[in-house]
C-alpha cells in the first residue's frame, strides 16, 4: 500500500512514526511515495482526498504540550477527532502510545516520589488499564484498508529486580517471631552463619527458570543505602556481589541495571556495576517519562522497562508491545526500547492487597484475552521467591511458568525485544 504524507505539515513526522508501528505491530511495509497522486492514502490537511487530520491535536504536540492532559484531549471517551468530528485513528494512537497524557504532571497528578499517579490516568477514568487501546485502534486500521497482516503469538519477558539479598534475616524473622515459628527462626540463623541467607537465592531462580527453559533478567542496584526522596537502595555493596552477576551471565540469563534513586548518571551507574548489558528498570519505577526517556536516550543504554503503574497491573500507555517512545523535541524516535511492565509482585501483594492464591490466574487470565501482538512484562523480585513474609508467593509464579512452558508461549529477552521492535526511521 502506497503512503503520502505532506512534509510540509507538522503531523508529519507523528503520522509516520505511528505507521511505522503500525508496520512492526502487523509485520507489514508500506511503500512511502514522495507524490500524492501515486499514493493509495493520503495525509494532506490541503486535499479533499486526505484521511482525517486533527489539526488543532498537532497544533498542541507542537506548540502547547500543557494542554496535553487527557482532560483536555479526550472529553467523553478515548479518542481524538477533528473539527468535523471524525475520529482521527493515527492521533490518536500517538497520544496514548507516548504518554503523553503524562507531559504536563504537577503535584496534583503526581505522588510523594514524583511518579504519575494511576488515579490520575484516563485509564482510571475511563477504566480502560486493561484494555489494548492502541491494539484495538491498530487492527481497526489495517482492517478498514483491507490490509493483510500477519499476527504473532504474544510473548513474555520476565525479569527479577534485586533489591535486597540480606534483609531475611530481618524480615522474614521478624514474620517467624510474630508467628512463634521457632523452627523458621532457627533455620534463618543457620544460614546467616553459614553466609547463605535465604534471599541471596539468585541460584535457585536461575535453576527453576531453566527447568522450563526460561531466560530472564535480573536488575542490579549499584549504590547501597538511602538515597534520594529517603527511598532505600541496595542492601548489598555491588563490587561484592560479582560472583553473582557472573553466575547469571555464565547461566545464560541477562544482567541489567536497577538505576538506583541517586544523582548518579546512568552511564555512570552503568561502570560501578562494571554493567556491560545496557538494559534498565528505574528503582521504585521512580522516574518521569517527560524528563527520563531523554536522559535514557542521552545514556549508554538500549532498553528500559520502568513503564508501569506501581499501583495497577495493565496497560500504562494502552498498548502491549515494546516500542521506541517519540522524541517530540527532535522529530524522530528515541534510540532506546521500552518494555511497558504489566505485571508486578508488589503491585498485587501491597498496592492492590489481591489474595496471593489468586494472582497467577489473573495474569494467565489477562494473557488469554490478548493472545496475539504482546510483549507481556512480569517483574518478580527474589525476595518473593521464598516461603516465610511472603507466603505463597512462590507458589504463584510456578503456576505461571508451567502455563508458558505448557503452551509453548516464548519467553524474550531485551537483545530480542530491541531486534524485533527497532523501528526502520
Amino acid at each position: 500500500m502506497k503512503i503520502y504524507i505532506n512534509k510540509k505539515g507538522n503531523y508529519f513526522f507523528p503520522i509516520l512514526y505511528v505507521l511505522k508501528i503500525i508496520e512492526k505491530n502487523k509485520h507489514f511495509l508500506f511503500d512511502f511515495v514522495e507524490n500524492e497522486n501515486d499514493a493509495d492514502l493520503i495525509w494532506n490537511h490541503l486535499s479533499e482526498k486526505t484521511q482525517v487530520v486533527a489539526s488543532d491535536f498537532y497544533d498542541i504536540v507542537e506548540n502547547d504540550r500543557d494542554k496535553l492532559n487527557h482532560q483536555f484531549i479526550f472529553n467523553n471517551k478515548t479518542e481524538i477527532f477533528d473539527n468535523f468530528q471524525k475520529k482521527d485513528s493515527i492521533a490518536t494512537i500517538f497520544y496514548m502510545i507516548n504518554c503523553l497524557q503524562e507531559f504536563n504532571s504537577n503535584l496534583e497528578n503526581s505522588d510523594n516520589l514524583g511518579r504519575f499517579k494511576f488515579e490520575s490516568s484516563y485509564q482510571a477514568k475511563f477504566n480502560s488499564i486493561e484494555h489494548n487501546l492502541v491494539q484495538n485502534e491498530i487492527d481497526l486500521f489495517v482492517n478498514k484498508f483491507n490490509i493483510k497482516v500477519k499476527d504473532a503469538k504474544s510473548g513474555f519477558f520476565i525479569s527479577h529486580d534485586i533489591d535486597s539479598i540480606y534483609g531475611s534475616i530481618i524480615q522474614d524473622g521478624f514474620w517467624a517471631i510474630k508467628n512463634l515459628k521457632i523452627n523458621v527462626i532457627l533455620k534463618l540463623l543457620l544460614n546467616e552463619i553459614a553466609r547463605n541467607p535465604d534471599w541471596k537465592n539468585i541460584d535457585k531462580i536461575i535453576k527453576m527458570n531453566s527447568e522450563y527453559e526460561i531466560r530472564s533478567t535480573f536488575f542490579w542496584i549499584v549504590n547501597k543505602g538511602i538515597g534520594k526522596n529517603n527511598i532505600k537502595n541496595a542492601d548489598y555493596f555491588i563490587d561484592k556481589e560479582s560472583k553473582l552477576l557472573n553466575h547469571v551471565a555464565n547461566s545464560g540469563f541477562t544482567n541489567g541495571l536497577h538505576k538506583s534513586c541517586s544523582d548518579m548518571t546512568i552511564n555512570s551507574e552503568l561502570e560501578k556495576g562494571f554493567i556491560n548489558e545496557f538494559y534498565n528498570r528505574y528503582h521504585f519505577l521512580n522516574f518521569n517519562v517527560k524528563n527520563d526517556w531523554k536522559e535514557i536516550s542521552d545514556s549508554k543504554l538500549e532498553f528500559d522497562s520502568s513503564l508501569g503503574f506501581a499501583e495497577r497491573y495493565g496497560f500504562r500507555n494502552s498498548y502491549g508491545k515494546s516500542f521506541q517512545p517519540f522524541d517530540l523535541i527532535n522529530k524522530k524516535p528515541f534510540d532506546f526500547i521500552e518494555a511497558p511492565l504489566n505485571f508486578m509482585d508488589v503491585t498485587f501483594h501491597k498496592y492492590m492487597k489481591i489474595e496471593t492464591n489468586k494472582i497467577a490466574n489473573i495474569v494467565i487470565d489477562f494473557y488469554e484475552k490478548n493472545k496475539y501482538n504482546c510483549d507481556f512484562t512480569l517483574l518478580w523480585h527474589n525476595n518473593y521467591f521464598t516461603n516465610y513474609k511472603y507466603n505463597g508467593f512462590l507458589d504463584e509464579y510456578k503456576k505461571i511458568i508451567l502455563y508458558l512452558s505448557e503452551n509453548n508461549i516464548e519467553t524474550i529477552n531485551p537483545r530480542e525485544l530491541i531486534d524485533k521492535n527497532k523501528l526502520d526511521w
